[in-house]
């Protein structure tokens, strides 16, 4: 069957770098006409695609319809950055098509709106790491700059700034009820990440599925624990 003539008009939005697997189709002419989320407890990384193809056939569009992919490229979830990864890249090969990638930390601050949140009042964006460390973003700073940094820089950073805002199923118990901070817990808003990428499409600021690449900041322990077994022999 030839896919020759099929208007590219969509944009596929798949995420697995927090705690919640985000699936999203967004209409280029009318917004966006999907919207699932999942925690881990629900489905497993690997059915993501499956049910990629399964909203396409509930919306009765043809993924070739899809003019380019985005994401959030990490700091985040391993698993989850490499699952969704290869995914999309499977999926810009076959049909051709490019990832826009945004910055996870970034794209969590962006979905953050609030009428409260003054000039003045700076915002800290976290996301938990491994061994009582926090991934953190300072809102102000290049959009691709974070910190890794450890539980006890955290509460000292904490003191400084007006709003610490947590991915969803990523708020350490005792962190958001700090007098020194305001905290909020929220997922990734896909209307925002869908502007935030087409603005960057139109830039041609995108890649290929070679290119793209998820920024795990730092080794897995199973990397580590094999670089360590190659080191001894």
């Amino acid at each position: 069957m030839s896919h020759k003539g099929i208007e590219k008009r969509h944009v596929l939005f798949l995420d697995a770098a927090t705690p919640l697997f985000y699936i999203a189709i967004n209409d280029l002419q009318k917004g966006i006409v999907a919207n699932r989320q999942y925690d881990h407890a629900t489905i497993k990384g690997e059915a993501l695609l499956s049910v990629v193809k399964e909203m396409f056939d509930e919306t009765g569009l043809t993924i070739h319809s899809v003019a380019y992919l985005c994401t959030t490229k990490g700091p985040g979830s391993l698993t989850g950055l490499r699952i969704s990864m290869s995914i999309l890249k499977t999926m810009a090969q076959i049909l051709n098509i490019p990832i826009v990638c945004l910055p996870t930390l970034y794209a969590l601050e962006c979905s953050f709106k609030s009428k409260e949140v003054t000039i003045e009042q700076r915002i800290m964006t976290c996301l938990t790491a491994r061994k009582n460390s926090y991934y953190v973003r300072f809102s102000g700073t290049e959009e691709g700059c974070f910190e890794q940094i450890s539980s006890q820089m955290f509460h000292e950073a904490v003191k400084n700034d007006s709003i610490c805002v947590w991915a969803k199923g990523l708020s350490p118990a005792g962190l958001c009820d700090k007098e020194t901070v305001d905290s909020v817990i929220i997922g990734l808003n896909p209307k925002i990440i869908f502007e935030l990428c087409e603005s960057r499409y139109l830039k041609k600021d995108f890649f290929n599925y070679i290119e793209c690449v998820p920024e795990y900041a730092g080794k897995s322990v199973a990397e580590r624990n094999f670089e360590n077994k190659k080191s001894r022999m």
